[in-house]
C-alpha cells in the first residue's frame, strides 16, 4: 500500500522532467534549424555576389552542398585565372625560373671550362698564361663583367680523395663550378653540358655562355668585343661549324649509339658548332635550362647541344677564328694548349 502510494507521488516528478528534456530537444532542434536556415541565406548571398543570375532562380532548386560546389569551383577559375596571367609574364620575361639564384648584377658571359680530376697541370699552365686569378679574377667580374669557372662534377665515390683534392684546390683559387648531380667521367660529356648550361644561367644572369675544353685558351679581350657584336639578336649559337660523317662503328672513336636516327649509313650530322669551344645567347642556354629533363643525350656532346636548338629560329655564326687549327692563324701553341682569338 505505501509502495503504491510512493509511485503515485513519484509520477509527477517523472512527468515534469520528461517535459523539461523535451523542451530542451525542441529548443536545440530549432537552433539547429535556424542555423542552417541562417547558414543558407549567407551562402546564397555570397553566391549572388559571385553569379547574379541566380537571384532568379527558384530558391530551393540550390541545396547547400550544389552551392558551395559552385562557390569552389568559381574561386579555382579565379586561380586559374590568375596563374595564366602570371604564365603569360613569366613568357614575356624569357621563362625565367621563379627558383633560381642569380648572383646580384648582370654579366657579359660566362667562360665554363670544362676539366677532369686529372687536369690539374692544364688548369696551373692555363692560369699562369691567360686566366686571371685572385683579385685579377674578381676585377675581371667587376669591371668587364666576365665569369671564368672550372667545370666539374663529383667523383663516382663521392666525398673521396679526388673530390677532397677539388675543394681544396677550389679554397685556393675560387674558380671552380662544381656540378654536384654529376658523376664525373669522359663518357658522359653530353650530360655535363646540359648541367653546365643549367646551373650557368640559374646562377648568373649573362648575355652569353660559352663552353671550352681546358686544353684551349681565349683571348679575354677579344672574345669580349666579338660576342657584343652579336648582343642584339635575340638567338645566337657561335663556333667553328661543322657537320661530317655519322659514324656508326661501334669501335670507332666517335662512335654514335643512335647514328640511325641521322639517316642511312654514311649520313651527316646536322651543322652544329665544335666541341673545344662554342657560346649561346642567354636565350638558348634558357632553352637548354628549361627543357633540361627532356633533351636527348647524344653520345657526342657537340652533336647534342647542336641537335637540341636545331628546331629553334637561331642564328648560326661560323666564326672560324674558333676553330682549334694552328693554321688559322689566330693561335698560340703554349706547351700542350692552343690561344683562341
Amino acid at each position: 500500500m505505501r509502495s503504491n502510494r510512493a509511485a503515485a507521488a513519484m509520477q509527477p516528478k517523472n512527468d515534469s522532467m520528461t517535459s523539461v528534456i523535451m523542451l530542451m530537444v525542441t529548443l536545440f532542434s530549432c537552433s539547429y534549424i535556424a542555423g542552417r536556415l541562417w547558414q543558407d541565406a549567407e551562402i546564397r548571398s555570397q553566391l549572388i555576389s559571385i553569379d547574379p543570375s541566380i537571384r532568379y532562380q527558384d530558391k530551393d532548386s540550390v541545396s547547400v552542398d550544389e552551392t558551395l560546389r559552385l562557390i569552389d569551383c568559381k574561386e579555382q577559375q579565379k586561380k586559374l585565372a590568375n596563374a595564366e596571367l602570371e604564365l603569360t609574364a613569366a613568357k614575356n620575361q624569357g621563362y625565367k625560373p621563379m627558383n633560381k639564384t642569380i648572383v646580384e648584377g648582370h654579366r657579359s658571359v660566362v667562360v665554363g671550362i670544362f676539366t677532369s680530376f686529372s687536369g690539374r697541370s692544364r688548369r696551373t699552365s692555363s692560369r699562369k698564361n691567360w686566366i686571371p686569378t685572385g683579385t685579377a679574377l674578381k676585377e675581371l667580374e667587376s669591371d668587364k663583367g666576365i665569369i671564368i669557372r672550372y667545370v666539374i662534377g663529383r667523383s663516382l665515390n663521392r666525398g673521396d680523395m679526388l673530390d677532397k683534392q677539388i675543394d681544396r684546390e677550389n679554397e685556393e683559387t675560387e674558380d671552380f663550378l662544381i656540378l654536384e648531380d654529376h658523376v664525373e667521367s669522359e663518357d658522359n660529356l653530353t650530360q655535363k653540358s646540359r648541367l653546365f648550361f643549367n646551373k650557368a644561367v640559374n646562377t648568373w644572369d649573362a648575355d652569353f655562355y660559352v663552353k671550352m675544353d681546358d686544353n684551349v685558351g681565349l683571348n679575354i679581350d677579344m672574345m669580349g668585343s666579338m660576342l657584343s657584336s652579336h648582343r642584339d639578336k635575340p638567338r645566337v649559337y657561335v663556333g667553328c661549324m661543322k657537320s661530317g660523317t655519322v659514324i656508326n662503328d661501334p669501335n670507332a672513336q666517335w662512335y654514335e649509339p643512335d647514328w640511325w636516327k641521322f639517316g642511312e649509313e654514311k649520313s651527316e650530322y646536322n651543322r652544329h658548332a665544335a666541341g673545344q669551344v662554342y657560346g649561346l645567347s642567354r636565350s638558348l642556354a634558357m632553352y637548354i635550362s628549361i627543357n633540361s629533363a627532356y633533351l636527348k643525350e647524344y653520345k657526342n656532346e657537340d652533336v647534342a647541344v647542336g641537335t637540341w636548338i636545331l628546331g629553334l629560329d637561331t642564328e648560326h655564326i661560323d666564326d672560324r677564328n674558333l676553330c682549334c687549327s694552328p693554321n688559322a692563324g689566330l693561335f698560340l701553341i703554349l706547351s700542350f694548349f692552343f690561344i683562341v682569338l
